[in-house]
């Protein structure tokens, strides 16, 4: 007997919703609650985060300030997946997306990512750049999927990690 596919329990649906207010705890109990593997490849808030850095995002969504868009996947009062694109008042707005390791491999992260890159369109904003972990082949994979285009690499000395910029152009496309 196979165990039940948590995405698909009526029960325990969830949903995708920018972040607002009171939404910092949850935002670092899912940040924190990372495991080591998944650390390693989203990181954006370094090893682990403060409820200050978590409330600064929070407040930045809820004034709508034009620097950065959130949204978070939520089962029942827990955050199990987030995206984001900062620098949206720079000329190289950048993206992020981590989902809580139980979710891996079930569409979580393509559904934060296409909502995020459809709300992107809808703003006209001509390119979004990110930066992967060589090695996250599956992530790679689906940035590519989504029109992303490696044009460049590094290594960083500091966790001895390889990276690909990755950039996909949304202008012109359906």
């Amino acid at each position: 007997m196979t165990a039940p596919d948590p995405l698909n329990e009526a029960s325990t649906a969830s949903i995708i919703r920018r972040l607002r207010k009171g939404d910092a705890p949850a935002l670092l109990a899912f940040y924190n609650g990372l495991s080591r593997a998944s650390i390693r490849t989203f990181r954006p808030l370094r090893e682990r985060t403060t409820l200050e850095v978590c409330e600064a995002i929070v407040g930045d969504n809820a004034a709508d300030r034009g620097t950065r868009y959130d949204l978070a996947a939520w089962r029942a009062e827990a955050i199990i997946g987030w995206s984001f694109l900062v620098g949206l008042d720079k000329a190289e707005p950048s993206l992020g997306l981590g989902v809580a390791d139980p979710f891996h491999g079930r569409g979580l992260g393509s559904a934060l990512l296409d909502r995020l890159l459809a709300w992107a369109r809808e703003r006209t904003l001509a390119r979004i750049y990110l930066i992967a972990v060589k090695d996250n082949e599956r992530a790679v994979r689906l940035y590519g999927s989504r029109g992303f285009v490696v044009y460049g690499e590094f290594f960083d000395e500091r966790d001895q990690l390889p990276y690909l910029r990755m950039m996909a152009e949304l202008t012109g496309e359906t």
